[in-house]
């Protein structure tokens, strides 16, 4: 089966064509283009920006996929395109564009919750991956952890009370004027570091309800950056802020692991979403793995970040709308 997938749920445009079979889904074609220029001057995605841009980009985005992987939308069996959640001016665009596609094409048309295409995206390393299983899905708009009973089934365990882990590092980035996206740039500045910063300290749920908070790791940079004035981007110090906040969001979204495993007898973890490209949670989440004896499964950084190849690996194996031609874009859209 060809599956053409596309994503456009925030500011990343993206489109790829997959090939399922019994060995598991084989990218043939990813096309992605960011919107980190448009958005940088703002530190942080402009909604109305973000879906002009997709409009723009999205005609040569799937036709540059299209080429690449040597087929025509004849050629497709199914088309798959993010359903929501996300922006919706942003979804609209390629949900849309998918639908006049299928139509046109006479191709079977489905929508995709965008983190069932997360999970979906260790799909291409693992296919064989052991249920039940941890997925934890973390990036600027999610910090959710996930039971997975399936490829295409997810019951939420816990989530943020408040901002996501992506937004710490934002937030962090912006504070030390170390460019945007964030995330790679603290990444970037904690792995020259040599010493660590003193440590941030853990939020406390009085309910003692399994969760995380983040609103109170970004105040707490802000302060120790406005404590010292002289501080700088060439500063050792920043390193060191950025080695301790890398470690400190890993401990604290590792924390509850093995506490679910146990409960839920996990034979293995999925970490996913871009926030799954941080070198530091990479590395904890698979020594974490090795000493509870389960398999952990990250999807390399190109299909953590929101992608068209992980849309159309769900979309593979979802099955098809009764009435594809009613559904319209969700930004809420539950799983």
């Amino acid at each position: 089966m060809l599956v053409l997938g596309l994503e456009s749920s925030c500011d990343d445009c993206s489109a790829a064509v997959v090939e399922e079979s019994a060995r598991g889904p084989q990218i043939i074609s990813l096309i992605r283009k960011t919107q980190d220029h448009l958005h940088a001057p703002y530190g942080g995605v402009v909604p109305e920006l973000a879906a002009r841009e997709h409009l723009i980009q999205l005609r040569s985005v799937i036709q540059s996929a299209l080429t690449q992987a040597n087929v025509k939308a004849a050629d497709l069996e199914r088309i798959a395109v993010t359903r929501g959640p996300g922006l919706i001016g942003c979804l609209l665009t390629t949900f849309s564009a998918a639908k006049a596609m299928a139509w046109y094409s006479k191709v079977p048309f489905i929508g995709v919750n965008h983190l069932l295409g997360h999970l979906n995206a260790a799909r291409f390393a693992e296919p064989n991956l052991p249920f039940p299983a941890l997925a934890l899905l973390v990036s600027g708009g999610h910090t959710h952890l996930y039971l997975a009973e399936s490829w295409v089934n997810l019951r939420l365990l816990m989530k943020t009370r408040d901002d996501a882990a992506g937004e710490a590092f934002d937030k962090t980035a912006r504070i030390l004027n170390l460019g945007y996206p964030g995330g790679p740039a603290v990444d970037e500045r904690a792995k020259s570091a040599v010493e660590l910063a003193p440590p941030f300290t853990p939020p406390k749920f009085k309910d003692g309800t399994p969760s995380w908070s983040f609103s109170g790791l970004k105040t707490a940079v802000k302060q120790r950056v406005e404590s010292n004035p002289a501080l700088s981007k060439a500063d050792e110090s920043v390193g060191a802020l950025c080695k301790t906040v890398n470690e400190t969001i890993t401990a604290w979204l590792l924390k509850p692991i093995p506490d679910f495993v146990g409960i839920h007898s996990a034979a293995s973890l999925v970490v996913s979403g871009g926030v799954a490209c941080n070198s530091e949670l990479r590395a904890g989440a698979a020594r974490l793995g090795k000493k509870l004896g389960i398999t952990v499964s990250i999807p390399e950084p190109r299909l953590c970040t929101d992608n068209g190849a992980m849309i159309a690996s769900a979309g593979a194996i979802l099955s098809a709308s009764a009435a594809p031609w009613t559904e319209n874009a969700d930004a809420d859209l539950k799983l």
